[in-house]
Protein backbone atom coordinates (compact mmCIF):
# COMPACT_ATOMS: atom_id res chain seq x y z
CA UNK A 1 0.00 0.00 0.00
CA UNK A 2 2.69 2.78 0.75
CA UNK A 3 4.40 1.81 -2.38
CA UNK A 4 1.57 2.24 -4.81
CA UNK A 5 0.69 5.68 -2.67
CA UNK A 6 4.18 6.80 -3.22
CA UNK A 7 3.93 6.08 -6.71
CA UNK A 8 0.58 8.05 -6.63
CA UNK A 9 2.43 11.06 -5.13
CA UNK A 10 5.27 10.77 -7.48
CA UNK A 11 2.96 11.14 -10.68
CA UNK A 12 1.80 13.87 -9.62
CA UNK A 13 4.55 15.71 -9.40
CA UNK A 14 6.00 14.48 -12.25
CA UNK A 15 2.67 15.29 -14.32
CA UNK A 16 2.77 19.11 -12.40
CA UNK A 17 6.86 19.01 -13.61
CA UNK A 18 5.60 17.51 -17.62
CA UNK A 19 2.51 19.88 -17.48
CA UNK A 20 4.23 23.35 -16.73
CA UNK A 21 7.73 22.50 -18.66
CA UNK A 22 9.58 25.40 -17.35
CA UNK A 23 12.42 24.86 -14.96
CA UNK A 24 14.69 27.05 -12.86
CA UNK A 25 17.50 26.69 -10.56
CA UNK A 26 17.74 28.60 -7.39
CA UNK A 27 20.37 29.54 -5.00
CA UNK A 28 19.28 28.27 -1.97
CA UNK A 29 20.36 25.17 -0.90
CA UNK A 30 18.09 23.06 1.65
CA UNK A 31 19.87 21.29 4.64
CA UNK A 32 18.71 18.06 5.29
CA UNK A 33 19.79 17.01 8.98
CA UNK A 34 19.72 13.29 9.73
CA UNK A 35 20.24 13.04 13.89
CA UNK A 36 21.59 10.31 16.29
CA UNK A 37 20.72 8.00 18.70
CA UNK A 38 23.03 5.58 20.98
CA UNK A 39 20.81 1.86 22.17
CA UNK A 40 21.30 -1.05 23.37
CA UNK A 41 21.53 -4.43 21.14
CA UNK A 42 17.73 -5.50 21.21
CA UNK A 43 16.60 -2.01 21.88
CA UNK A 44 14.34 1.08 20.18
CA UNK A 45 16.01 3.59 18.52
CA UNK A 46 14.46 7.11 17.61
CA UNK A 47 15.95 9.49 14.84
CA UNK A 48 14.85 12.85 13.90
CA UNK A 49 15.52 14.52 10.51
CA UNK A 50 15.18 18.21 10.44
CA UNK A 51 15.02 20.72 7.08
CA UNK A 52 16.86 23.92 7.52
CA UNK A 53 17.26 26.92 5.42
CA UNK A 54 13.82 26.22 3.26
CA UNK A 55 13.14 28.68 1.20
CA UNK A 56 10.30 30.69 2.76
CA UNK A 57 8.30 30.29 -0.97
CA UNK A 58 8.27 27.19 -0.02
CA UNK A 59 8.77 23.46 -1.59
CA UNK A 60 6.08 21.97 -3.25
CA UNK A 61 7.71 18.45 -3.54
CA UNK A 62 11.02 16.89 -1.36
CA UNK A 63 12.36 13.58 -2.80
CA UNK A 64 14.75 11.38 -1.15
CA UNK A 65 16.38 8.20 0.35
CA UNK A 66 18.15 7.41 3.96
CA UNK A 67 20.56 4.53 3.43
CA UNK A 68 20.58 2.14 6.47
CA UNK A 69 22.25 -1.25 7.59
CA UNK A 70 19.62 -3.82 7.26
CA UNK A 71 21.82 -6.37 9.27
CA UNK A 72 21.79 -3.40 12.59
CA UNK A 73 18.18 -1.60 11.86
CA UNK A 74 14.84 -2.68 11.59
CA UNK A 75 13.34 -0.13 10.41
CA UNK A 76 9.23 0.06 11.96
CA UNK A 77 8.00 3.50 11.36
CA UNK A 78 8.66 7.46 9.65
CA UNK A 79 6.32 9.82 11.20
CA UNK A 80 6.19 13.39 9.75
CA UNK A 81 6.90 16.13 12.00
CA UNK A 82 5.76 19.79 12.20
CA UNK A 83 6.80 21.53 9.37
CA UNK A 84 5.10 18.82 6.86
CA UNK A 85 1.50 19.51 8.25
CA UNK A 86 0.69 22.31 6.04
CA UNK A 87 -2.85 21.83 5.89
CA UNK A 88 -2.35 20.55 2.05
CA UNK A 89 -3.66 16.88 3.31
CA UNK A 90 -6.84 18.33 4.18
CA UNK A 91 -7.03 20.47 1.00
CA UNK A 92 -6.25 17.93 -1.48
CA UNK A 93 -9.40 15.58 -0.40
CA UNK A 94 -9.69 12.50 -1.67
CA UNK A 95 -5.50 12.74 -2.79
CA UNK A 96 -4.59 13.49 0.30
CA UNK A 97 -3.24 10.17 1.59
CA UNK A 98 -0.49 10.49 -1.80
CA UNK A 99 0.97 13.75 0.34
CA UNK A 100 3.35 11.91 2.33
CA UNK A 101 4.76 8.65 2.15
CA UNK A 102 7.73 6.33 2.79
CA UNK A 103 9.23 2.89 2.02
CA UNK A 104 11.59 0.36 2.87
CA UNK A 105 13.33 -1.25 -0.13
CA UNK A 106 15.41 -3.24 2.34
CA UNK A 107 18.53 -0.97 2.56
CA UNK A 108 17.33 2.30 2.58
CA UNK A 109 13.98 4.27 3.40
CA UNK A 110 12.58 6.24 0.16
CA UNK A 111 10.96 9.18 1.17
CA UNK A 112 8.52 11.46 -0.95
CA UNK A 113 6.26 14.44 0.34
CA UNK A 114 4.90 16.01 -3.11
CA UNK A 115 1.77 18.55 -3.58
CA UNK A 116 -0.12 18.90 -6.87
CA UNK A 117 -1.19 22.31 -5.27
CA UNK A 118 -0.12 25.53 -6.78
CA UNK A 119 -1.18 27.71 -3.87
CA UNK A 120 2.42 28.04 -1.70
CA UNK A 121 0.63 27.92 1.64
CA UNK A 122 0.17 24.79 1.58
CA UNK A 123 3.80 23.91 0.93
CA UNK A 124 6.76 23.13 3.30
CA UNK A 125 8.69 26.94 4.11
CA UNK A 126 9.56 26.90 7.74
CA UNK A 127 12.67 24.85 9.40
CA UNK A 128 12.24 22.17 11.71
CA UNK A 129 11.57 18.42 12.22
CA UNK A 130 11.00 16.48 9.15
CA UNK A 131 10.35 13.41 10.26
CA UNK A 132 10.83 10.77 12.98
CA UNK A 133 12.43 7.29 11.84
CA UNK A 134 11.76 4.69 14.83
CA UNK A 135 13.29 0.60 15.04
CA UNK A 136 14.87 -1.90 16.66
CA UNK A 137 18.36 -2.29 17.00
CA UNK A 138 19.57 -6.17 16.15
CA UNK A 139 19.30 -7.95 19.13
CA UNK A 140 22.22 -9.66 17.76
CA UNK A 141 24.54 -6.50 17.22
CA UNK A 142 27.80 -6.08 18.92
CA UNK A 143 28.56 -3.56 21.37
CA UNK A 144 30.03 -0.37 19.35
CA UNK A 145 28.34 -1.06 16.17
CA UNK A 146 27.09 1.54 14.01
CA UNK A 147 24.62 1.74 11.28
CA UNK A 148 25.52 5.16 9.42
CA UNK A 149 22.43 7.02 8.07
CA UNK A 150 23.14 8.31 4.93
CA UNK A 151 20.75 10.92 2.55
CA UNK A 152 21.20 9.34 -1.01
CA UNK A 153 18.88 9.41 -4.01
CA UNK A 154 16.16 6.77 -3.99
CA UNK A 155 17.24 3.78 -5.92
CA UNK A 156 14.56 3.89 -8.69
CA UNK A 157 13.76 6.10 -11.59
CA UNK A 158 12.38 9.57 -10.72
CA UNK A 159 9.04 8.84 -11.46
CA UNK A 160 7.27 5.86 -12.64
CA UNK A 161 8.09 5.16 -16.49
CA UNK A 162 10.58 7.89 -16.82
CA UNK A 163 14.07 6.31 -17.90
CA UNK A 164 15.95 8.57 -15.74
CA UNK A 165 17.10 7.69 -12.28
CA UNK A 166 15.96 9.32 -9.35
CA UNK A 167 18.39 12.14 -7.30
CA UNK A 168 17.70 14.00 -4.10
CA UNK A 169 14.81 16.26 -4.87
CA UNK A 170 13.14 19.67 -3.44
CA UNK A 171 11.58 21.78 -5.80
CA UNK A 172 8.41 24.06 -6.54
CA UNK A 173 5.92 23.96 -8.71
CA UNK A 174 3.85 27.68 -9.44
CA UNK A 175 0.21 28.50 -10.50
CA UNK A 176 2.74 30.31 -12.66
CA UNK A 177 3.93 27.76 -14.72
CA UNK A 178 7.50 27.63 -13.39
CA UNK A 179 9.35 25.21 -11.71
CA UNK A 180 12.03 25.86 -9.71
CA UNK A 181 14.54 23.25 -8.20
CA UNK A 182 17.11 23.46 -5.12
CA UNK A 183 20.17 21.69 -4.35
CA UNK A 184 20.56 20.18 -1.27
CA UNK A 185 23.28 19.58 1.55
CA UNK A 186 23.29 16.80 4.18
CA UNK A 187 24.26 15.72 7.60
CA UNK A 188 24.31 11.99 7.79
CA UNK A 189 23.61 10.67 11.13
CA UNK A 190 23.96 7.26 13.06
CA UNK A 191 22.58 4.69 15.33
CA UNK A 192 25.13 3.26 17.46
CA UNK A 193 25.12 -0.18 19.55
CA UNK A 194 26.18 1.03 23.07
CA UNK A 195 25.38 2.39 26.81
CA UNK A 196 24.02 5.74 25.76
CA UNK A 197 25.86 8.67 27.87
CA UNK A 198 24.53 9.55 31.24
CA UNK A 199 23.91 13.10 29.62
CA UNK A 200 21.77 11.28 26.69
CA UNK A 201 24.32 12.40 24.49
CA UNK A 202 28.32 12.53 24.12
CA UNK A 203 28.97 16.39 23.61
CA UNK A 204 24.80 17.36 25.50
CA UNK A 205 23.91 18.45 29.19
CA UNK A 206 20.65 17.73 31.41
CA UNK A 207 18.55 20.91 30.83
CA UNK A 208 20.57 21.20 27.11
CA UNK A 209 16.52 20.90 25.74
CA UNK A 210 17.88 22.84 22.26
CA UNK A 211 21.23 20.77 22.12
CA UNK A 212 23.29 23.35 21.68
CA UNK A 213 26.10 22.49 24.52
CA UNK A 214 24.76 25.15 27.12
CA UNK A 215 22.14 25.25 29.35
CA UNK A 216 20.50 28.35 29.75
CA UNK A 217 16.82 30.51 29.57
CA UNK A 218 16.36 29.46 25.87
CA UNK A 219 15.95 26.11 26.88
CA UNK A 220 13.38 26.90 29.50
CA UNK A 221 11.53 28.57 26.90
CA UNK A 222 12.03 26.03 24.58
CA UNK A 223 10.47 23.99 26.95
CA UNK A 224 8.02 25.82 27.85
CA UNK A 225 6.81 26.46 24.36
CA UNK A 226 6.72 22.80 23.80
CA UNK A 227 4.63 21.70 26.83
CA UNK A 228 1.76 24.32 25.78
CA UNK A 229 1.76 22.65 21.95
CA UNK A 230 3.28 26.37 19.84
CA UNK A 231 3.90 25.87 16.60
CA UNK A 232 7.68 25.44 15.62
CA UNK A 233 8.60 24.31 19.15
CA UNK A 234 9.52 21.40 18.61
CA UNK A 235 12.21 18.87 20.68
CA UNK A 236 14.20 16.47 19.18
CA UNK A 237 14.69 13.38 20.16
CA UNK A 238 18.07 13.50 21.69
CA UNK A 239 16.03 17.38 22.91
CA UNK A 240 13.79 15.57 25.05
CA UNK A 241 16.55 12.99 26.63
CA UNK A 242 18.06 16.25 27.83
CA UNK A 243 14.88 18.34 29.12
CA UNK A 244 13.35 15.54 31.33
CA UNK A 245 15.38 16.16 34.31
CA UNK A 246 12.87 14.81 36.98
CA UNK A 247 11.99 11.61 35.81
CA UNK A 248 14.92 10.63 32.98
CA UNK A 249 12.32 8.91 30.74
CA UNK A 250 12.27 11.44 28.05
CA UNK A 251 8.52 12.13 29.01
CA UNK A 252 8.92 16.37 29.02
CA UNK A 253 6.63 18.83 31.29
CA UNK A 254 6.41 22.06 32.73
CA UNK A 255 8.61 20.32 36.28
CA UNK A 256 11.33 19.99 34.24
CA UNK A 257 11.61 23.60 32.96
CA UNK A 258 10.61 24.73 36.69
CA UNK A 259 14.16 22.65 37.57
CA UNK A 260 15.98 23.95 35.07
CA UNK A 261 15.26 27.24 35.92
CA UNK A 262 15.90 26.63 39.41
CA UNK A 263 19.85 25.11 38.41
CA UNK A 264 20.85 28.18 36.38
CA UNK A 265 19.48 30.50 39.29
CA UNK A 266 21.63 29.03 41.50
CA UNK A 267 18.81 27.58 43.74
CA UNK A 268 20.12 24.01 43.54
CA UNK A 269 23.42 23.03 42.09
CA UNK A 270 23.94 21.40 38.51
CA UNK A 271 24.10 18.01 39.77
CA UNK A 272 20.74 17.31 40.67
CA UNK A 273 19.20 17.66 37.11
CA UNK A 274 20.93 14.19 36.53
CA UNK A 275 19.64 10.74 37.49
CA UNK A 276 20.78 9.84 41.55
CA UNK A 277 23.32 7.35 41.71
Amino acid sequence: MKKMRIVSGLLAMALAAVSFGTTAFAADNVQVKVGTDTVKAGDNFSVDVELASVPSSGLSSIDFAINYDKDVLKITDVKLGTVGDTGAKAAEGDLGDTLFNWYDNGKQIVIVWATGLTDSKYWISKDGLFLTITGTASASAANGTESKLTVAAADRAVYPGATEKASTYFSAVGADGKTTDYTGSFTNGSVKIGDSAPSGGDDAKWGDADCNGEVDVADVVLIARFCAEEEGADLSAQGKKNADVTTHSSKVDVDDATMILKSIAKLIPESDLAPKA
